[in-house]
């Protein structure tokens, strides 16, 4: 794997031109309701806990709300919150549809089970710590209604120290990745697994190199607050 070659100072005016929306939800499952952080460091604080809890109902929580995070607004930047809302119902509810004349059931957590669903946050959180990204990677792919990418902000938001997104944008706007696609998304193979390891290693390499360098150390969030790189830094950068 090949890693971009970008100057200091443009990432952190990427990092901190970065405007994607700071949203969440909050209340009780299924009635949760929009919440807007004044800033992404607030909302990933928001939701590293709750992912990171030993409550059941609050790691479910962490997985709506990332979900809803990611179908919130489309690459060009349009809010869809709209769609995210009905994206979320079918994760949570699960949907009855009619294909080719048959009736099949897209699975929700409430097919699945909120344990079977937890524990594969939970696996993925101890792959995580013990620095098996791809190993993350794959238990939570195994979550109703996520793939690749999602499975990826999933794991950046567990620890955004250790992990960032890939994504179609990402992957497309930097090829030397060598992340593979099909349609439009990337794909869940093995060689993709391990290249989003390596590039969670890149991340966190970058971070340290960036907080050791004075004039670059601090990237602005929204609320105008200063903060040090993390991995989910260098890759919001990335994704500008």
């Amino acid at each position: 794997m090949k890693f971009p070659v970008i100057e200091h100072a443009v990432l952190l005016r990427r990092r901190n031109s970065y405007s994607y929306p700071a949203i969440g939800l909050e209340g009780q499952a299924p009635n949760w309701r929009e919440i807007t952080f004044p800033s992404m460091s607030m909302l990933d604080a928001y939701l590293t806990k709750k992912l990171n809890s030993s409550e059941n109902a609050e790691v479910i929580h962490g997985y709506i709300a990332t979900l809803f995070w990611g179908h919130a607004s489309s690459a060009d930047g349009r809010d869809i919150r709209a769609r995210a809302h009905g994206k979320i119902r079918l994760a949570y509810q699960g949907q009855r549809r009619t294909v080719k004349g048959k009736e099949q059931q897209m699975r929700g957590v409430l097919d699945v089970g909120e344990n079977a669903v937890v524990g594969h946050i939970r696996s993925a959180i101890e792959h995580i710590h013990n620095d098996r990204y791809g190993s993350a990677l794959a238990e939570l792919n195994k979550l109703p209604q996520i793939q690749v990418a999602f499975s990826s902000k999933l794991c950046a938001f567990i620890s955004p120290e250790k992990c960032g997104v890939i994504d179609s944008k990402i992957a497309e706007n930097f090829p030397e990745l060598g992340f593979s696609l099909r349609n439009g998304y990337v794909t869940d193979t093995v060689t993709n697994r391990e290249s989003y390891g390596e590039y969670c290693l890149w991340l966190q390499a970058k971070a340290t190199t960036l907080n050791t360098d004075a004039n670059h150390a601090q990237w602005i969030d929204r609320d105008g607050s200063k903060n040090r790189w993390r991995a989910v830094d260098v890759e919001r950068a990335l994704y500008g």
